[in-house]
This record gives C-alpha cells, sequence and structure tokens, in this order.
C-alpha cells in the first residue's frame, strides 16, 4: 500500500513526462462540462476554492492515477535498459497505453490533465486526488 502511495505521488509529479500535460494540448479555459471537468484559467491554474472539483471527477481521475502509476512502473525499468532508437518505441507505447487507462476511467486525457496539474499546484486537491487512487480497484 505505502509503495503505491509513493509512485500515485510520483505519477502526480511527473505526468507531464509522459507528455498527458503538455501545455500545447490543453484547451484555453472553458466552462465545466456536464462530466465535471473542471473550471480551467488559461494558464492553466483552476478557478474556485479547492479548485471545485467535483467528487466524481477526483475519483476518475485517481483510479486513472493508479493505472498510469503503474504503467510507469512497468515502463522505468525498460527505458533505463532500452537503446535511444528502442526509448522512441517503449515512450510511443507507454503513452498509448497511458491515454487508454485514462480513458477507460471516463475521462478524456484533457480533463485527467486538468486534475492532475491542479493536484501539483493545490495540497487539498492532491490530497484528494492521492485518496482517491488508494481507493481505487
Amino acid at each position: 500500500m505505502r509503495r503505491f502511495l509513493m509512485a500515485a505521488s510520483v505519477a502526480v509529479g511527473l505526468a507531464p513526462a509522459l507528455g498527458l500535460a503538455a501545455p500545447d494540448q490543453m484547451s484555453p479555459a472553458q466552462p465545466p462540462t456536464s462530466n465535471g471537468a473542471p473550471n480551467m484559467a488559461p494558464n492553466g491554474a483552476t478557478t474556485g476554492p479547492a479548485a471545485q472539483i467535483p467528487d466524481g471527477t477526483i475519483g476518475k481521475a485517481g483510479a486513472a492515477l493508479r493505472d498510469v502509476a503503474k504503467l510507469q512502473e512497468k515502463y522505468q525499468g525498460k527505458m533505463e535498459q532500452a537503446t535511444p532508437d528502442q526509448k522512441q518505441g517503449l515512450s510511443e507505447q507507454a503513452n498509448a497505453e497511458a491515454v487508454q487507462a485514462i480513458q477507460s476511467h471516463g475521462l478524456s486525457v484533457q480533463e485527467y490533465s486538468s486534475v492532475v496539474r491542479t493536484a501539483q499546484n493545490n495540497p487539498q486537491v492532491k490530497q484528494r486526488l492521492l485518496k482517491a487512487a488508494n481507493n481505487a480497484q
């Protein structure tokens, strides 16, 4: 359990390394959607107290985070031992699996990235996200 929390914490901090939270993939601010996506300012910061991310969205993002953390663990060793040519293929494979994992929880990559970015900047959201990830099955 403790090992997972560490991996999830790393995943929150390293999600951009997978290319999942790249600013050029984000669109400008939009109002909340019917599926509970958070309000985002153009700079990627959330608006409102404690980011006002619905519990349902936090739960989905937590479950996705758990899966992404597992993928990061899976590919970390492979990447360390890979040749430069192999690293490109592994990176693409890891990204594809991460996108699939995120979408399997009912979130777009943009929604997931928004929640993760908010968690990186908001300790309350980070705590909620890690709790949801820990409780995910």
